[in-house]
């Protein structure tokens, strides 16, 4: 156990820094809009919002004929969760920092871009919580304990992108091992260099001067928070990827031209069609997947050798959108199929996109608004599909020849 001997009244955000990456890692790297380097290294995470550190010890209860009180009290492996929000703002994403690196802490292949290829990846994360003196965590500012969690999966992702705000990411860690460092001579130490001093790696670029890595049309300051002017629309691609959705949303009309993704084979887009802000006004979309982590044991271990991917998982995605017409959904309940598969992709300036294939069907629709109070009629799309969701960014380790490549051929 820890002891924090500091003069700490609190924590707030400038005392703390999160780092992601290879499991085992023994160095760290700034990430950035480029792929850093993780094999074998944590990266320093940018435009993080806020992180929550969960510890759930599983105790089972032992009681014995001839006694009241207990025989023992049982302590399993302990569950520990980790849960992120940041930004997205051009840096590397957390999911990428997160799910780069295989079991050895090296990086997959750039192919490894789907949700099963990506399941067995485990990373380490750590926190370095600075005295409260300090304006900023940099080089050799005193440090009052370091938080390593090792072996984590990645649990669950989703992504926000709204009308009004920003655009965000939240990643869910889950693992078995958590532990608090402040001695100056623990192996284990990483973040903390020499004696209560910060690694060299927080530099005064890092986070004394630090804005977002993206900086596009209006960033007057040198770099933008991503918000809903940086969605791509039609007309703008990166990479041969833009915003596609349903055709089934008043406004976007189904397109027959063949897209190429990447350097794969042009092909059609799957009843869906670019965005056109000028015909159909979306107001936000989100986009979700819960991968249900279950553990494998073995005798002679106490710990499970693998937390696996319970496929298959559900996929889910919201399109909030104001109302021009209906919802433009029928059901009817002599008909055997009411609704399409769609294609939808979300492609945003700084390079992430979010491709959710092409079997995304309507779970439910809702219309309502405009009532006699002066409001707007809106009409909100939840889509599902499984197993289906790539994401991909210039930032991501795995990034390489190959990697835009279409994951969802013809």
């Amino acid at each position: 156990m820890a002891t924090f001997a500091n003069s700490n009244t609190r924590v707030f955000y400038a005392t703390q820094a999160v780092a992601v990456g290879a499991i085992g890692a023994t160095g760290i790297v700034d990430s950035a809009n480029t792929a850093p380097a993780l094999t074998n290294n944590v990266a320093i995470c940018h435009g993080l919002q806020s992180v929550g550190v969960d510890t759930n010890f599983n105790l089972e209860q032992a009681f014995e004929l001839g006694q009241l009180s207990l025989y023992e009290n049982i302590e399993d492996i302990p569950d520990i969760s980790v849960t992120m929000q940041k930004f997205l703002d051009g840096y590397t994403l957390l999911y990428h920092l997160g799910a780069s690196c295989d079991g050895d802490g090296a990086e997959i292949s750039a192919s490894s871009t789907s949700l099963a290829a990506r399941a067995d990846t485990r990373a380490d994360i750590r926190m370095v919580i600075n005295a409260t003196t300090e304006e900023a965590v940099q080089d050799n500012n005193v440090a009052v304990t370091e938080l390593y969690c090792s072996g984590a999966y990645i649990s669950s992702v989703s992504y926000s992108i709204p009308t009004d705000g920003t655009c965000t990411e939240d990643v869910t860690f889950v693992g078995n091992n958590k532990k608090w460092i402040t001695e100056d001579d623990d192996a284990q130490l990483l973040l903390i260099d020499g004696v209560n001093g910060v690694d060299g790696a927080f530099t005064t670029a890092i986070f004394g001067d630090d804005k977002p890595a993206y900086s596009g049309v209006g960033s007057s300051d040198g770099g933008n928070v991503l918000r809903r002017d940086d969605v791509l629309t039609s007309g703008a691609a990166i990479n041969g990827y833009t915003t596609i959705l349903p055709s089934i949303v008043e406004g976007v009309a189904t397109d027959t031209a063949n897209y190429t993704f990447g350097t794969g084979s042009a092909r059609p887009v799957v009843n869906a069609g670019p965005l056109d802000p000028t015909k159909a006004h979306v107001q936000s979309f989100s986009c979700s997947v819960d991968l249900g982590r279950e553990s494998i044991n073995r005798l002679g271990s106490r710990t499970p050798y693998s937390r696996y991917v319970n496929f298959p998982t559900e996929v889910t995605s919201t399109l909030e959108v104001i109302a021009i017409a209906g919802d433009n959904v029928s059901a009817v309940e002599t008909q055997r199929s009411n609704l399409s598969n769609h294609e939808i992709i979300v492609a945003l300036k700084d390079s992430t996109v979010l491709h959710l294939g092409k079997k995304n069907k309507v779970s439910s629709v809702t219309y309502g608004g405009g009532d006699a109070g002066g409001g707007n009629a809106s009409i909100t799309y939840n889509f599902s599909n499984f197993n289906d969701m790539v994401v991909l960014h210039s930032g991501d380790p795995i990034s390489a020849s190959g990697y835009w490549d279409d994951a969802f051929p013809a």
